[in-house]
């Protein structure tokens, strides 16, 4: 580690933190990096003694936890262990929303202590939620842990993809013009993507030299895909994809244009840091010390390697408790230890949101990667969005160039009838983009039909 990235570390990244009002986030961070290598077993112990701590708080200081463990004759003695949450009820975030203001409010934390806050809104549906600066700090620590682990120090240059820039300082332009020159940091925005501003993107990449560049998958594969058409490469050791699913052929377009750099997929949603991958690209290890993942299919626990909806615990927030949240994502878990030798659990499988999810008339998902390495080989097709309006109908919406044939189209409706079945309708939309959504992402296929295990409460 040279002397400035030690500099940042251990000066100005605590002294900036303190000054925001965060606190001192570093022990976080050294406390992550030194847990990471815990076995498994260690690691679980420590969920357990989190778990019980934060259940204990919860029933003297959310009126929501009371009552329910109260109607179901529970005390804070009654969960022990991660096997206990079952007693709990699952939550979603209509619940979250509905009570957080209210019963959902941790009342040892005087109010003007609470950060109000919101998810994405990214399926048309704002999470509404409460939080704190100290609980920002571990929030923050999880991410560098994941940023450490892809290879970046304080002190690399690094570059973010996105529509809105990140800021420690918001609010403060000259203090915030500072943050990003001390910590290298650029920003590109993903809110105009023409091939003129694509083009000027690269010429910035060539010249800033990031060691991370950090983007929403679908952003990120975008600018990859018109790179190799215009034989355009940057080499850039990682990039850290976020925010949407990312297929195998989306990574491999991103790699071909960043050669020799790898693809690391991260997982966050709702304002929580929850997965991301290692040197080993063998699923992504769950930030176990914060968050108890759960897999569960109509409202009960899979098997290990078993696809289901991803259901949370986060170990370290009491502001809005989230306890056994469903996110309504798709994930397969695995406890099998990984070859880079941390303790930490994986997902072995994670397919997106359950609204980018198809299901056909018998009850079978199906998930993005059937059908995105499908579009990259027709060549007509430069851009699309499946929507699932029904079991049995799909509209399909297409931005075509010159070459799109009948033949396109019947390949397309053929390969989508031997997924979703016979008797499936479609409808081909042809359009001159496809937009984003208020946070530019760039959705794929979005199911108006799937539905996830409902809140219990």
């Amino acid at each position: 580690m040279s002397a400035y990235s030690q500099f940042l570390r251990h000066v100005v990244i605590p002294v900036g933190s303190r000054l925001a009002g965060y606190g001192d986030f570093l022990p976080y961070l050294e406390a992550l990096e030194a847990s990471q290598w815990w076995s498994p077993q260690q690691i679980r112990e420590l969920q357990n003694a989190k778990l019980r701590r934060l259940i204990a708080h919860v029933y003297e200081n959310v009126p929501f936890y009371r009552q329910i463990m109260d109607e179901r004759g529970l005390t804070p003695g009654d969960i022990q262990t991660t096997d206990d949450l079952v007693k709990l009820p699952i939550v979603d975030k209509k619940t979250i929303t509905a009570h957080y203001d209210d019963t959902l409010r941790d009342r040892s934390i005087p109010r003007n202590q609470l950060i109000h806050a919101t998810s994405s809104g990214s399926t048309a549906e704002r999470l509404h939620y409460w939080t704190t600066k100290a609980q920002k700090a571990k929030k923050w620590a999880g991410l560098f842990r994941w940023w450490e682990m892809v290879g970046y120090t304080f002190g690399d240059p690094y570059v973010t993809f996105q529509l809105a820039p990140n800021q420690g300082f918001k609010g403060w332009p000259l203090v915030g013009k500072l943050e990003w020159l001390l910590l290298r940091h650029h920003w590109l925005s993903a809110q105009e993507m023409t091939d003129e501003v694509l083009a000027r993107y690269v010429e910035n990449l060539k010249a800033w030299k990031p060691k991370l560049f950090r983007s929403y998958a679908s952003t990120v594969y975008y600018l990859a895909r018109r790179m190799n058409e215009a034989g355009l490469q940057v080499p850039i050791p990682s990039i850290l994809t976020t925010g949407e699913t990312l297929t195998p052929h989306m990574r491999e377009t991103i790699e071909q244009a960043f050669a020799p750099g790898r693809v690391f997929n991260e997982y966050g949603g709702d304002g929580m840091q929850i997965a991301a991958e290692c040197e080993m690209h063998d699923g992504l290890h769950i930030n176990a010390e914060t968050y108890i993942v759960e897999i569960v299919k109509d409202g009960e626990r899979v098997p290990d390697g078993e696809l289901g909806e991803v259901v949370l615990t986060n170990l370290e927030a009491t502001a809005t408790p989230f306890i056994r949240y469903n996110i309504h994502d798709v994930a397969a878990i695995s406890h099998e230890p990984c070859a880079c030798g941390r303790g930490l659990p994986r997902l072995s499988h994670l397919e997106g949101r359950l609204t980018d999810m198809f299901v056909t008339s018998d009850g079978h998902w199906l998930t993005v990667h059937q059908f995105t390495a499908f579009f990259a080989k027709v060549h007509s097709v430069r851009a699309f969005q499946v929507i699932q309006k029904e079991v049995d109908f799909i509209l399909i919406k297409l931005v075509v160039d010159d070459t799109f044939s009948d033949a396109d189209r019947r390949r397309i409706v053929e390969t989508f009838r031997n997924y979703m079945g016979p008797n499936t309708r479609f409808e081909l939309e042809f359009v001159d983009a496809i937009p984003v959504s208020p946070v530019g992402k760039r959705r794929f296929f979005i199911s108006e039909v799937i539905q996830g295990t409902p809140s219990e409460v």
